[in-house]
């Protein structure tokens, strides 16, 4: 320990100070947590297993460094081991806060690296990713009499690291802290907070509870100084509130911890997204989200998405463009290269036209189809794209699939299409928020001939969800009528679920290649259309 902390511990208050992380936030890092933070930081002392979802924006990350900071500050021996999915979250967020943290200290830490503090032998803190292999067996190098496990962005870790975590448990004064948005329903993390609750101490951080939306909950009836009405009528009239309330209103702009969520943001999200969405549930409610059985794409295979870096490519370009009908629809422009999807431009109506050859002029010679949805509004919208040289592909959603049988129309079948990418882990680069919104709330059903259908934009209104507009650019950017395409993309999933199944880290070859499944699928469709 250096010298002036040995000094300080001479000191009462200073003792004091370092006794209990609350007393610590407040009179060493000069902080003022707020009531759930107040509660998350003891129990962090007190149980040996701490779990917390949390909104965005919530402040869970600087918790877990102030955490942090304390265990090794207020543990002669004590040790910090810290982990995320990948380097950049190890860096840029807990330790960025770290760092922050120890800026703000009455007392100056030593100088650290970007991610190693160390106070002296055997006392210190360090954070590695769990994104390379073996990491499960890093972590069983760890041992101390106090040693502190953080795990943050908790859905995102494997399986075999929180075996890893539980193995090193086993003795000593041994406390985990996970922390992470609830975007995934499923895994370790969820089972904290479901099946193996009991042995958790939980805590869910909801954007309606925290700071910044106290103004709006005691408008909505849930004031402390007089009878409340239930949660239940309080959340209803909260969200009846951000629907309704002018955008300047006292309720909607007040932020007393600007570095919280703000109610303006969840105000727009709530208008986006609709309290229906997996997004509104995980990322401002702090809920699992309860996607639905129909729903086409599951979210745990966008957030995937979300985070998979492709690797460069020569492939062609090839671009979705989706026209608006009418109202507050957007026309959306993506452009996707192999697995990765590049960018999305979007405008607001239908006449856009000129902007959308505009953008893309300067890509002419790298793109290898423009696919556009030629239904109503949208069939003369290419005319002069086509006439700009571009290999234009108008596709009609309506029209019959290639495969009549398992598929109601074309759009059933382009968009099954995607699943099976999405599915596969061949979907790269999708960080739209509306887009992934929109993709998740997509639902499907089985007609009475027994052929997939797409649920129609009218019957998703009626459960307040807007055009899918991003969602039907994305589609049309993958939109692949090779025949074979989703056979190939059915092995390529049996293949990964194999060998999760045997515990393998890749899957096998694939035997057939896409020419043999191509010429195969090409047979069977045409002996059907002879029957």
């Amino acid at each position: 320990m250096p010298r002036i902390m040995a000094q300080a511990e001479n000191d009462a208050t200073i003792r004091a100070a370092l006794a209990h992380p609350m007393s610590f936030a407040r009179g060493i890092l000069r902080d003022d947590p707020w009531d759930t933070q107040r509660e998350i930081l003891t129990a962090v002392a007190e149980h040996p297993r701490v779990a917390v979802k949390a909104c965005h924006n919530s402040s869970k990350t600087f918790l877990a460094a102030e955490s942090l900071l304390w265990w090794i500050t207020h543990f002669r021996d004590g040790i910090v081991v810290s982990t995320a999915p990948s380097d950049r979250q190890v860096e840029k967020l807990l330790w960025g806060e770290v760092h922050k943290a120890m800026a703000r200290s009455v007392f100056p830490y030593p100088s650290a690296n970007l991610t190693e503090l160390r106070l002296g032998l055997g006392n210190y803190a360090i954070g590695f990713s769990t994104d390379k292999r073996d990491q499960g067996v890093r972590f069983q190098g760890f041992h101390s009499p106090n040693l502190l496990i953080i795990i943050d962005e908790a859905p995102g870790i494997n399986a075999d690291v929180w075996q890893a975590i539980e193995g090193i448990r086993a003795g000593g004064n041994v406390h985990l802290l996970a922390l992470g948005n609830p975007t995934i329903a499923g895994g370790p993390f969820h089972d904290a907070f479901t099946a193996n609750r009991e042995g958790w101490r939980t805590f869910t951080i909801d954007a309606f509870d925290t700071p910044n939306f106290g103004r709006l909950k005691r408008l909505a009836g849930g004031s402390k100084d007089r009878p409340v009405a239930s949660a239940p009528a309080v959340e209803a009239a909260m969200l009846e509130l951000l629907r309704v309330l002018p955008a300047e209103h006292h309720a909607i702009t007040y932020s007393s911890r600007p570095y919280l969520i703000r109610v303006q943001w969840a105000r727009e999200r709530l208008r986006e997204w609709g309290c229906a969405s997996p997004l509104w549930q995980s990322r401002v409610r702090g809920q699992f989200p309860t996607q639905a059985e129909d729903a086409l794409i599951s979210l745990a295979w966008l957030e995937a998405a979300r985070a998979r870096e492709a690797a460069e490519t020569t492939e062609k370009i090839c671009v979705g463009i989706d026209v608006a009908e009418a109202g507050e629809d957007e026309t959306v422009m993506t452009f996707r290269q192999g697995p990765r999807i590049l960018r999305s431009l979007t405008w607001p109506g239908r006449e856009a036209q000129h902007e959308a050859l505009a953008a893309l002029l300067p890509h002419k010679g790298r793109i290898e189809v423009v696919n556009y949805d030629a239904i109503g509004v949208g069939a003369y919208f290419a005319e002069n794209i086509e006439a700009a040289g571009f290999n234009v592909q108008p596709i009609r959603v309506s029209e019959s699939p290639r495969d009549k049988e398992k598929f109601s129309n074309l759009k059933a079948e382009l968009y099954w299409g995607l699943r099976m990418r999405f599915e596969a882990g061949d979907v790269a680069g999708l960080v739209d928020e509306r887009a992934i919104s929109q993709l998740a709330t997509i639902r499907y059903s089985y007609n009475a001939r027994g052929q997939l259908v797409i649920e129609s934009k009218e019957d998703a209104s009626k459960r307040w969800v807007k055009s899918p507009d991003r969602a039907e650019a994305i589609m049309l950017a993958f939109a692949d009528r090779e025949p074979g395409i989703l056979k190939y993309y059915e092995q390529e999933v049996h293949r990964s679920q194999d060998a999760q199944s045997r515990g393998l880290s890749e899957p096998e070859p694939l035997e057939d290649d896409m020419t043999r499944i191509y010429e195969e699928t090409l047979r069977e469709l045409q002996q059907r259309d002879e029957k």
